[in-house]
């Protein structure tokens, strides 16, 4: 506890402290006086510069008014225009969760609302975002966030005393194995560990393996993986090859912290109880139950984009937008006082997009990268994302004049919005009156994008913020959401249809691919990656009959794929990003890419970074320094 005797000590004497407390690598204060919890900043400053740690000041429980005369002060301050929603609040933490339509205007000029709704009712205020389309499931996954605050409490309490246990190691070592993921995509998984710290970074599923069997999942029984002695576990982003399983590390014992950003703590909340829903639909057994979902997210911890957190005794992560999907990030571990640093990126992509800023490269140190390698083989190269929206609106209006309808198979996560956002502009022109249907998961990511436009591109954040042109709330956008509504789009004239999932393993996309498949006048157009073994994969390839629930269906659509609009960077933008880091690798290892296609890569990089590269496999073990 000798840092928060510290804090203490360097307080004014008049800030009548009741309690100082870790919250994970933070530091949170709270004051019974007035004064100070209405100006605190040079006290902060102060504390900050000498402990190198966030602090936070917040009122306690004899401060604060009560919560129902504070949402009457709440209703007074806040402007209509704000579009006020609900206050939460949360007496254990002295925290008021403000959800509104336009935080901006909750905030106000330079924080002045901000600071008046302080003032007035001396809570802690916290704003969020609502969602400009109403979704049940994005509703659930936000109760979710804000549950049992004092459980939470106490959990970033004692987060807080582990990561600040512990003598320096004897022997300083670091080392990388892989538990899913090297040589192959899905089931990604990354065990990294020191002499004091063990940490996974991603826990998927297997996309193309048969449910339930061991290749499904990753390899948590390997013999360096002990749950119970698990520091933490980090997300990069939520796709169910790399988030499937988080909550089944929970259900099996596991009990620490969960780091990843807050849009992909939400789409893994989402993801995850659809995965229950789907296997309940199939007559499978998931892994896990929404009691699994609950422990995790419990125990989410959200770091911002940049933000350096002490994750464990002798590691530091640093999120990074990775342009792949929104929350994507780049997981950047600093360990030890300089011995290594590990760049582990997920999927990402250095390339503009419609929707997301291109993956970033301003990292000071990097030692060893451990890269996707999904598009990385010799021949793999993306059409220009130009080049790609011709061809797409091309074949798209050729197959809507002939009377057929469109078919595009997406994930409900990344490609959906942004094949809407390069739609958005087409459906507002005047000659274009053809309906455009959301089918799956789709409405509900894009109610949680516009919960969070801060993580996307400034040309859509603008949109939203301006409520012109707003890829996700056009009149001609249609949701639908049952069988019957299903068949009406079938039997219905032309249309574009938007359906998951992106690579014809299960969802809706089999029932419109099932009725629409044997009339040439219907087109399909693949715009993201088909891996081996799946449905998508053979329609791609060529097959002419498949069999979809039970039934023989002939494949007579046109069926086109359009790769200018994937979220993974191809061959040319994995080196063009490997090349531009601010602190070039000294070790590449690769991995999510077909066994063919990390060897590719890794060779290719060592010659033209003239370094140490790999392509390991699972169960392999790197040390590091």
């Amino acid at each position: 506890m000798g840092e928060l005797e510290d804090v203490k000590d360097l307080l004014p004497a008049n800030a009548s402290i009741s309690d100082t407390r870790y919250e994970a690598s933070d530091i949170v204060i709270y004051t019974d006086s007035k004064e100070f919890f209405l100006d605190h900043s040079e006290a902060v400053r102060k504390i900050v510069s000498n402990l190198k740690k966030r602090v936070e000041v917040r009122p306690s429980s004899k401060l604060f008014s009560k919560p129902e005369n504070a949402e009457k002060k709440l209703k007074e301050i806040i402007p209509s225009e704000a579009g006020f929603d609900e206050a939460i609040f949360q007496p254990s933490l002295g925290k008021v969760i403000i959800r509104a339509e336009k935080p901006g205007r909750v905030i106000g000029n330079n924080g002045r609302t901000l600071d008046e709704i302080k003032k007035k009712t001396l809570w802690a205020p916290q704003v969020e975002r609502v969602p400009a389309i109403k979704s049940k499931i994005v509703d659930r996954a936000r109760e979710l966030t804000v549950e049992d605050p004092e459980f939470r409490k106490d959990f970033l309490h004692d987060v807080g005393k582990k990561i600040r246990r512990g003598d320096p190691p004897e022997d300083e070592w670091v080392r990388v194995g892989g538990l899913g993921g090297f040589r192959q995509v899905g089931r990604s998984s990354v065990l990294l560990q020191t002499e004091q710290s063990t940490v996974l970074m991603d826990a998927g599923i297997n996309p193309s393996a048969e449910p339930g069997t061991k290749d499904n999942f990753p390899i948590l029984n390997a013999p360096e993986l002990d749950l119970q002695d698990l520091d933490a576990v980090v997300l990069s982003h939520a796709h169910m090859d790399h988030c499937g399983m988080i909550p089944y590390l929970y259900k099996m014992g596991y009990d620490g912290p969960l780091y990843c950003t807050k849009p992909t703590r939400d789409l893994m909340i989402m993801l995850a109880l659809d995965y229950i829903g789907i296997a309940h639909q199939e007559n499978q057994d998931a892994p896990y139950d929404s009691s699994a979902i609950k422990k995790a997210i419990k125990r989410t911890i959200t770091p911002d984009y940049g933000e350096v957190t002490d994750i464990t005794s002798d590691m530091k992560l640093t999120l990074r937008n990775s342009g792949h999907i929104i929350g994507s990030s780049l997981c950047h571990v600093h360990v030890g006082e300089g011995i290594h640093n590990v760049l582990y990126t997920g999927d990402y992509n250095y390339d503009k997009s419609e929707m997301l800023r291109p993956a970033d490269t301003n990292f000071k140190r990097v030692e060893t990268m451990i890269t996707e390698s999904t598009y990385g083989g010799k021949d793999d190269r993306q059409q220009p994302r130009e080049e790609a929206q011709k061809k797409f609106l091309s074949k798209m209006k050729q197959t809507l004049s002939k009377g057929g309808k469109v078919i595009v198979p997406v994930f409900a996560i990344g490609r959906s919005q942004e094949i809407l956002g390069m739609l958005a502009d087409e459906l507002d022109r005047d000659y274009f009156d053809y309906p455009l249907y959301i089918d799956g998961m789709i409405k509900d990511a894009n109610a949680l994008h516009t919960a969070y436009p801060e993580f996307l591109s400034k040309k859509v954040q603008k949109k939203i913020f301006q409520e012109e042109n707003n890829p996700f709330t056009n009149d001609q956008l249609h949701s639908i959401g049952s069988n019957s509504e299903r068949e009406d789009v079938i039997e219905g004239g032309p249309s574009i249809i938007l359906a998951t999932s992106g690579m014809l393993t299960g969802g809706p996309i089999l029932s419109y691919l099932e009725a629409l498949a044997d009339d040439p006048k219907n087109a399909m157009i693949f715009v993201g990656y088909q891996a081996s073994g799946t449905l998508g994969n053979k329609i791609q390839q060529g097959r002419s009959t498949v069999n979809i629930n039970g039934k023989r269906v002939e494949i007579n659509l046109d069926v086109n794929t359009v790769s200018g609009f994937s979220a993974h960077s191809d061959r040319q933008q994995i080196i063009n990003f490997s090349k531009n880091l601010r602190s070039s690798p000294n070790r590449v290892l690769t991995n999510h890419g077909e066994e063919s296609k990390c060897f590719s890569l890794a060779s290719t990089l060592h010659k033209v970074l003239h370094i140490d590269t790999s392509a390991p496999q699972n169960l392999d073990v790197n040390r590091l320094n």
